[in-house]
């Protein structure tokens, strides 16, 4: 049986104080029909007058005349106190015009003298569940199904009332089991999509309520339970065309106005919007929501340039972040290489969320009922950060996870301006990673090697900076001269050895075709025994004698050492 008003599911999805009579009590139409009473015995001088009161009673309630209505039954009442048909019809009157507590009343009257009328408690049950009175409309719900297990009200009022108690389960099973019993009730269609959106499943109560369409196409109510879950979900074409069809049907309301300018407004169409606002204010002048909408209306109107203005520079951010990042990726390719991760999140997903950061604000007004361009954009700005957060990690355990040389001394000697970047920048770039501090010692300013005054110099400051020294020297010892000054090298070597504290040294070997090589190594060996580590690189004029006993793997740092050696352009002309 249907009341002449339905609750929003919007509201009784968030509090059960909200509820308003829903399809529970008979329409006017159908509570002026003759109910399935008992015989009453009839005050026979006034019998001709009771019927004609009747008859006019049900003709005024079908006009929705209520409060005439009622005045006919309380007539008829006073003629015939006993008539049941009368208590319970004007029970039911008082319940539409929300005289509540007189309606109780009445039906406990009429329920007294016709106690085994299952329909009498049914509608009982059904205003108490209006007055929030959930747990004793519950109780007269169960009653009557005790005696009738199938009675259709009282199983659609028994599962309204426990949803309202925020037990969905409970309700589901109720609704469930009135479905299979009574699968053509557009009410019950309409309370399982209550249940559903209160549990937050939107597609489950779309595909609740468009059963109940489909059932009852014309039906105002039911489709406007749909454009309010077509709001929540956000699907604004669908909203859109379920408030058109609520308007066609009810063209003098202004709430599918509201909704429609409400509409609108989400998907940026402020002229449209304006237009249903006023109408909708034409009829209904005084209506809040109307005059609220009115108000977000001009708000937005004052917002959005500022909105566009916005849209606009982070749109424009995106595309001037893409080719920085690339360039950045670029020039940094060598270090980035020896962490394979953040090589792949540099090259690959990061990139790949910048444009896609690009689509999403480029296609975030298109309103396509299958995609939400803002929940995109939100989704990928969120894995975007999540993904920078996991690329500092990534670079952090990348890092050795035992920093086996934290707190050596390491001292690094070319007899060149490039031998060290040559024979060891990849231990070197280790070394560093590994928690040391590295120095490096270079006797000679190569200047035989170029013709370019101070060139060499200059490069081997810059590649010491790519390597992260924590020092630096060039001594002016001269280039292939350095035979003849082994004491002085062992000099210079001893002190920076005694300066630096220095526990590990690196340098030439003495299977070497390079004289000032073998000098440096001869110039080491004394000066350096009193540390405990001293290592002998290969560098490119090394002979096939040299016969290492000690490895390092810089699989990881290749790339920078190549990078380190290529520092010295000055000597791009060697085949090595």
């Amino acid at each position: 049986m249907r009341g002449p008003l339905l609750p929003s599911l919007a509201l009784l999805a968030v509090a059960a104080t909200a509820a308003r009579p829903a399809r529970a009590l008979a329409s006017p139409a159908v509570a002026t029909q003759a109910r399935s009473f008992a015989p009453v015995s009839e005050v026979a001088s006034g019998k001709d007058g009771v019927e004609t009161l009747r008859r006019s009673a049900r003709s005024k309630a079908t006009a929705r005349r209520f409060a005439d209505a009622i005045a006919d039954y309380e007539r008829l009442l006073a003629l015939a106190p006993g008539d049941g048909d009368a208590l319970a019809h004007v029970a039911q009157l008082h319940a539409w015009t929300g005289n509540y507590d007189q309606a109780i009343v009445l039906y406990r009257e009429a329920i007294a003298r016709r106690p085994i009328d299952p329909g009498l408690e049914s509608d009982l049950a059904d205003v108490l569940t209006w007055t929030n009175r959930l747990e004793e409309a519950e109780r007269l719900y169960e009653r009557v199904l005790a005696r009738d297990a199938h009675h259709h009200e009282a199983l659609k009022g028994l599962g309204r009332a426990r949803l309202l108690q925020g037990d969905p389960a409970s309700a589901a099973m109720v609704i469930d089991r009135a479905l299979e019993l009574y699968p053509k009730d557009v009410d019950l269609h309409v309370e399982r999509a209550r249940m559903l959106s209160q549990k937050g499943q939107l597609d489950g109560a779309i595909q609740a309520l468009q059963r109940a369409v489909a059932l009852a196409p014309s039906d105002p109510d039911v489709l406007r339970h749909l454009a309010e879950i077509y709001q929540q979900k956000q699907d604004w074409p669908s909203a859109q065309e379920t408030w058109l069809r609520v308007a066609q049907l009810v063209p003098d309301s202004s709430e599918s106005h509201v909704a429609l300018g409400r509409v609108y407004l989400a998907v940026g169409k402020l002229s449209l919007a304006r237009q249903h606002a006023g109408l909708a204010l034409r009829m209904s002048p005084s209506g809040a929501a109307a005059n609220q909408l009115v108000v977000d209306l001009d708000r937005e109107a004052r917002l959005t340039p500022v909105r566009t203005a916005t849209d606009w520079v982070e749109l424009l951010a995106y595309a001037a972040l893409l080719p920085v990042l690339v360039l950045v990726v670029r020039r940094s390719r060598r270090s980035l290489r020896r962490r394979p991760a953040a090589w792949t999140f540099a090259m690959y997903v990061l990139p790949g969320f910048v444009v896609l950061g690009l689509v999403a604000h480029s296609i975030k007004g298109i309103p396509w009922s299958w995609f939400d361009a803002r929940v995109f954009e939100g989704v990928s700005d969120v894995v975007l950060f999540l993904g920078l957060g996991v690329a500092f990690v990534t670079a952090l355990r990348s890092e050795p996870k035992v920093r086996e040389f934290e707190g050596d001394v390491v001292l690094a000697l070319g007899a060149h301006p490039d031998d060290i970047e040559l024979g060891c920048a990849g231990l070197i770039l280790k070394l560093k990673a590994s928690g040391a501090r590295v120095y490096g010692l270079t006797f000679t300013r190569g200047e035989k090697g170029t013709d370019r005054r101070g060139q060499r110099e200059v490069e081997t400051k810059k590649a010491a900076d790519f390597l992260g020294l924590d020092g630096h020297w060039i001594l002016d010892f001269p280039d292939t001269g350095l035979q003849e000054r082994i004491p002085a090298l062992k000099e210079a070597i001893e002190s920076k050895i005694k300066e630096l504290g220095a526990t590990m040294v690196l340098t030439h070997t003495d299977v070497d075709v390079h004289g000032d090589h073998r000098a440096v190594f001869a110039a080491t060996r004394e000066a350096a025994r009193s540390v405990r580590t001293v290592l002998c690189y290969e560098d490119v004029s090394t002979t096939d004698q040299f016969s290492p006993n000690f490895y390092v793997d810089v699989t990881h740092y290749i790339d920078d050492h190549l990078r380190a050696c290529a520092i010295h352009r000055t000597q791009g002309h060697r085949a090595y």
